[in-house]
């Protein structure tokens, strides 16, 4: 099948990495993908933390298109000029699908695949786990601009029939992805361990996360207090960065006498899998950015039980008492959850096979291409009846 992605944004945050790691195992799989994204303003790519779609999906082969706005952000002239371009280029390509997966795409990109001399069915992922918004463009893109709806999460689906009068069968639930070959629990961690400071016999609780007021630091700060008192063999990894570290995390830290229990190594890059496999637990208290709480299924994938709060889609990832713990996200709730796992070795091992076996037959990019696959045939097949 030859397929037409379209992503409207430059920057690599978000659901930039679930859409180009469809691309890319779509590809793999034998499939003409055509990407096309946002291009970074070269003064946009000085910022702190700007790494551009474009630059990733180069690295992994695919060329992008950025002759179009693509913008995130809804503009007027911008998107009647990206309409009128986009439907010449889809007259002038053989596709089969056109595949969109931001709101300013969806309704560029169905505008142009409808009003192109073959129309093309629309396929609209949407990465975050929570409903889209309300609002008149959402409704139009929905009902007159998709053909099939793809959430990530059963919570989403169930919210969108309801929210925008849809049929059942036009909004389907896959689940989010992630790279099981990268992540996976034989990841070595490369002598992290060490290098972090972290003894054979302590037990690491760990967090990935942007450090932000809404991520809750506060309250696992407070689990983790509470936590090594009882099982000094405790620490705290945190994984992440941002601009109000020190208020957040560096000046509670000291204020609660958690200097020693404390590891934060920042955001890491290249050795991300390795500091990520120090960890014999993970805790994840709220999505970010991600919608889909990507953090979540990596870790899974890699053989660590996850303690989560009950909270938005994360009860339908992680199952209680069965690959993790979920539960209501008080310290004090927390705090028994964490110890509940550092008492109990055995537990742990339990988790963390069932959480891996989870990963690898739900969270796999194979799992989600197959899926994706079978959502475009069916499209394909009812055009031809």
């Amino acid at each position: 099948m030859k397929i037409f992605h379209l992503y409207s944004d430059w920057k690599w945050t978000g659901p930039a990495e679930p859409a180009l790691n469809l691309c890319e195992t779509l590809k793999k799989r034998g499939h003409d993908i055509t990407f096309a994204c946002g291009k970074a303003d070269e003064a946009l790519m000085l910022l702190p933390d700007s790494e551009s779609v474009e630059k990733y999906a180069s690295e992994r082969g695919i060329v992008p298109i950025t002759k179009f706005s693509l913008t995130k952000h809804f503009r007027f002239f911008k998107a009647i000029n990206d309409i009128r371009m986009l439907t010449k280029f889809i007259n002038n390509e053989t596709f089969d699908i056109i595949h969109v997966h931001r709101n300013y795409d969806h309704l560029v990109g169905g505008i142009a695949a409808r009003r192109a001399k073959k129309s093309l069915p629309i396929v609209r992922t949407s990465h975050d786990g929570i409903a889209l918004k309300k609002g008149l463009r959402n409704k139009i893109c929905l009902s007159k601009l998709t053909d099939k709806l793809i959430t990530v999460s059963e919570q989403a689906r169930q919210a969108e029939i309801k929210n925008y009068n849809l049929l059942e069968d036009k909004v389907i639930k896959i689940d989010a992805a992630v790279d099981c070959l990268r992540f996976n629990p034989v990841s070595s961690n490369s002598g992290s361990r060490e290098k972090l400071g972290i003894r054979d016999d302590d037990i690491v609780v760990g967090i990935i996360a942007r450090i932000q007021p809404h991520r809750r630091f506060n309250e696992l700060l407070r689990a983790i207090k509470i936590a090594s008192q009882e099982d000094p063999r405790i620490r705290l990894l945190v994984i992440g960065r941002g601009t109000k570290e020190k208020q957040l995390l560096t000046d509670p830290t000291r204020a609660m006498g958690l200097e020693d229990v404390v590891i934060h190594p920042g955001y890491r890059i290249d050795d991300y899998v390795d500091v990520v496999s120090c960890m014999d637990i993970d805790v994840f208290l709220i999505p970010g950015s991600d919608g889909s709480c990507r953090a979540v299924r990596e870790v899974m994938a890699m053989g660590i039980p996850v303690i989560a709060a009950n909270r938005g889609m994360l009860p339908e990832i992680v199952d209680n008492n069965v690959n993790g713990l979920v539960v209501d996200d008080t310290p004090e709730n927390l705090a028994d959850a964490i110890l509940k796992l550092t008492r109990d070795e055995n537990l742990r091992k339990k988790l963390a096979e069932a959480s891996l076996n989870k990963a690898r037959e739900k969270f796999s990019l194979e799992a989600l291409a197959t899926q994706i696959e079978k959502v475009y045939e069916e499209l394909l097949n009812a055009r031809n009846q």
